[in-house]
């Protein structure tokens, strides 16, 4: 009995020794869990904590643990190593935004394969990661790829996709303006009949006319053949914003430039060029989207006092809506140039010269006209030439240039002078003002 009673106290005491044994094991487990918790190596400690079976804690760690190899991660992208920062994201895949980030890792890939998609999660990685030299020139690439497939995807109408990447691309390029525009294009092209800008009821001497239509602030001329080489021309008339005269539309549907759809705005705006620009924009944009159309690049003309709005138009379109300018054909200026508030300012010319404008200035013999806005143009690095017209008519000049072709070539190729026999061409060059003559 005393043996068997000795058994038991021995077995007794042997348990609550290794009891003991057991929790003081765990007690230096957690500390050692909390040692390398400090020392911030938090994967080995989860592992401690997991066979502790505190999920909790283990839990955390492993998040600590994520967020140690995501900042690593992030480092090494900004430094460029993006394969070990592929590796680093590939091993916490679930964890926050990594998935983004590793395909960022591989935006070269995308952008050789261009990839929108991919190109697009780069672009908000490389934004997110900071002005850091690799991301800087990471994200001008990406960006730049982008912008030209917005402006493929807006030619071939596909404005809802152009419209996705110029809203992630904010104030690139002026992106913010293009999607601006491109959204109120995506409205216009879906409206209804009845809101339409280019419906029967507009048609404009329909006996007469198979193409023009009208409202309140202009004609429209829709070609007949509608595609991606299809040009864009914006006339603005003479007069101190009076009513244009329809001469000059009737001159034009003589000779019309067949893939071009043309705007002539019924007055020029003279007192207030830049909202008259965005009304003209406006009014192209609409017929644009209706026709099928998107407006990269336009020429513009103007009669008399309307060149100055023409010219005008090159500056504020840009400025306000991404629209560039492609050539200007001042006809015949108004008031030989003496009105300094109509001419372009020196900051407004070096916009012109950067966008690489046009100007094309029809005069009649320029003896004694006031040159210095046309040298302000030459000597801010603008194209001008100034062509003497045979015929010195102050009216006649506009319209032989609305009948005689002047618009198609000024639209398609001007890699030649147009009309020879009647046209005299001269480029102008910074410097050689006493050669004008």
């Amino acid at each position: 009995m005393k043996q068997r009673t000795a058994i038991t106290i021995c077995i007794v005491a042997a348990l609550i020794f290794l009891g003991a044994a057991l929790q003081i094991g765990r007690i230096c487990m957690r500390s050692r869990a909390e040692a390398l918790s400090r020392s911030g190596e938090h994967g080995k400690a989860a592992v401690i904590y997991e066979r502790l079976g505190d999920d909790a804690a283990a839990a955390d760690s492993l998040a600590l643990a994520s967020e140690e190899s995501y900042q690593q991660a992030t480092a090494l992208l900004q430094q460029g190593d993006c394969s070990g920062a592929a590796e680093l994201f590939a091993s916490i895949s679930q964890y926050r935004d990594s998935q983004d980030f590793l395909t960022a890792c591989a935006w070269q890939e995308a952008l050789a394969a261009r990839d929108t998609e991919k190109l697009l999660t780069a672009h908000t990685v490389f934004v997110k990661l900071g002005n850091h030299s690799y991301c800087t020139q990471a994200l001008e690439q990406i960006d730049s790829q982008l912008f030209l497939q917005a402006e493929t995807l807006a030619q071939s109408m596909d404005l809802s996709g152009a419209l996705a990447i110029w809203e992630e691309l904010g104030s690139y390029k002026n992106s913010d303006l293009l999607a601006a525009r491109c959204r109120q294009m995506v409205d216009w092209a879906s409206a209804p009949e009845d809101q339409r800008l280019l419906r029967e009821e507009n048609r404009y001497m329909p006996d007469k006319l198979d193409n023009v239509y009208i409202c309140d602030s202009a004609y429209i001329v829709v070609p007949e053949v509608l595609d991606s080489s299809t040009g864009f021309f914006i006339y603005f008339p003479g007069g101190r914003d009076e009513e244009m005269s329809i001469d000059y539309l009737l001159y034009y549907m003589m000779n019309p430039s067949p893939n071009t759809l043309a705007v002539f705005m019924r007055r020029n705006g003279l007192e207030n060029m830049e909202d008259k620009t965005s009304q003209a924009v406006e009014i192209l944009d609409r017929a644009a989207a209706e026709c099928g159309l998107y407006p990269q690049d336009i020429v513009t003309g103007g009669s008399s006092l309307g060149a100055y709005p023409a010219m005008h138009f090159a500056f504020y379109a840009w400025e306000n809506h991404a629209l560039r300018t492609d050539c200007v054909l001042s006809l015949d200026a108004g008031s030989d140039w003496m009105e300094a508030w109509l001419l372009l300012s020196e900051s407004e010319c070096k916009v012109t010269a950067q966008l690489g404008t046009d100007f094309f200035l029809f005069e009649s013999p320029w003896v004694g006209m006031n040159r210095e806005g046309i040298c302000r143009m030459v000597n801010t690095g603008n194209k001008v030439t100034m062509v003497g017209c045979y015929f010195d008519d102050h009216v006649r000049i506009s319209l032989d240039a609305m009948g005689m072709g002047v618009v198609d070539w000024a639209v398609n190729d001007r890699s030649q002078p147009c009309n020879p026999d009647i046209y005299t061409f001269v480029t102008l060059h910074p410097g050689d003002e006493s050669n004008w003559d």
